[in-house]
């Protein structure tokens, strides 16, 4: 009868141990992207049980090491994502769950027998149950606790920030190390507050984090803020203009008359073609998206005062996935950067502008900005300077752009030769 006892309280516990993997990768999922498949669901729930419950002993560093080689493999293999994000996951969470297991385990071992033996084999499965009834309620809560926070963290997160972060947690990381290594077998629970510390301290960096997210999450807001009105300033500079132009339709039409009835034919030619050039610009509509066509009129205004030669194809009606500010950053730093580098060319018919971006079929915001210069490019630690009298504006463009592409996870390749610099982004919806 023991055994049949037994046997059902090892089949309880192999269960129990699913549902707290089960939980700990929807923790994972507030992060990563996880693959496709009910075969990458079930090794899932499976590594991460065994992952998440897995007990650490005193001095137990053959364990300790395997669990966290395990936990790297599994967030390589069944998630996708920045490797920077996987890397920072373990750093914060296994502190988290070790501790927690070591604690759970020892705390209730150490009360456990004081009233049974170690001797009794239907004992020791209730006891191994009992700390599932720890760890259960503390996944579940920590999931519906934190799932925002995570989400918050994951959508505005730089890999700068998660870099910041995962660096603060190691000091939790080294800490849980030394103190497995360190614990006396029969005294362990001198251990105690430093592994309450290291659960607290993760915690905490979650919360910062999540704080850290808030600022710049308000910081794109107030850019955004910008942006709008950038744009109603812009639409209200091209309302003037045409209405300051139908105003003086009449003189522009006498002018026109008065040399056509001179006969100054070229003279007339000119002056039309002022007129049509001023209502061309005033009112280009490059796309459906009123903030960037705001922006985009802005720049065409800069490169048509330059004397450039400027071509723009704009086609991303119907993405959604990039939000406004940060395609505003993309096309206003960009374009910036190609008016400065154009108009340092004496000739201007030297100067050239071609501006190339879409919003494909199979989902990919395609973008490509291609300009003629004739100054060098300075490379510096990663960063691309220019030749402005502010040293503190060098690379600043670029790198915004740059901070936009990895916090979307696409790709931004840089290439020049002696008469043009390019700049394509690739970014998957």
């Amino acid at each position: 009868m023991d055994s049949v006892f037994i046997f059902l309280c090892h089949t309880a516990g192999t269960a129990l141990s699913l549902v707290i993997g089960f939980l700990f990768m929807k923790v994972l999922d507030c992060c990563l992207v996880r693959r496709h498949g009910k075969l990458v669901s079930l090794i899932g729930i499976l590594g991460y049980g065994m992952v998440s419950t897995t007990v650490i002993f005193p001095q137990d560093m053959l364990n300790i090491c395997f669990i966290v080689i395990l936990f790297l493999l599994l967030n390589s293999i069944l998630y996708k994502g920045k490797w920077v994000i996987k890397l920072s996951l373990i750093v914060i969470l296994f502190p988290i769950f070790t501790a927690l297991n070591f604690l759970s385990f020892d705390v209730t071992g150490k009360i456990f027998f004081q009233f049974y033996t170690m001797q009794d084999k239907l004992e020791n499965a209730f006891f191994s149950n009992s700390q599932y009834l720890i760890l259960i309620p503390f996944w579940l809560f920590f999931y519906r606790y934190f799932r925002r926070p995570l989400e918050k963290i994951r959508d505005i997160f730089t890999n700068q920030a998660w870099g910041i972060t995962c660096v603060v947690c190691t000091a939790s990381f080294i800490a849980l190390f030394s103190c497995v290594y360190l614990s006396p077998f029969q005294d362990s629970y001198f251990v105690w507050p430093c592994m309450m510390a290291c659960i607290i301290a993760n915690i905490g960096s979650i919360h910062l984090a999540s704080y850290l997210a808030d600022g710049l999450y308000a910081n794109l807001e107030r850019k955004n803020l910008q942006l709008q009105q950038t744009y109603y300033t812009e639409l209200e500079k091209n309302q003037r203009q045409i209405r300051k132009l139908y105003h003086d339709i009449n003189n522009h039409l006498s002018v026109v008359g008065h040399l056509l009835k001179e006969e100054n034919f070229a003279e007339a030619q000119v002056y039309f073609q002022e007129i049509s050039s001023y209502i061309q610009v005033s009112n280009r509509k490059f796309c459906e998206n009123s903030v960037v066509n705001a922006v985009l009129n802005a720049k065409y205004q800069l490169i048509t005062e330059a004397e450039i030669d400027g071509f723009f194809h704009i086609s991303i009606d119907g993405m959604m996935f990039i939000d406004d500010v940060s395609l505003c950053t993309i096309f206003a730093n960009t374009l910036d950067n190609a008016v400065e580098a154009c108009r340092k060319i004496s000739a201007p018919s030297q100067r050239k502008i071609e501006l190339k971006c879409r919003y494909t079929d199979n989902g990919y915001f395609n973008f490509s900005l291609i300009n003629s210069k004739n100054n060098d490019i300075i490379l510096k630690k990663g960063q691309y300077l220019s030749d402005k009298q502010d040293k503190q504006l060098h690379g600043i463009g670029i790198s915004s752009v740059k901070t936009i592409v990895e916090k979307y996870q696409g790709t931004l390749d840089i290439s020049y030769d002696t008469e043009t610099f390019r700049v394509t982004i690739l970014i998957e919806g």
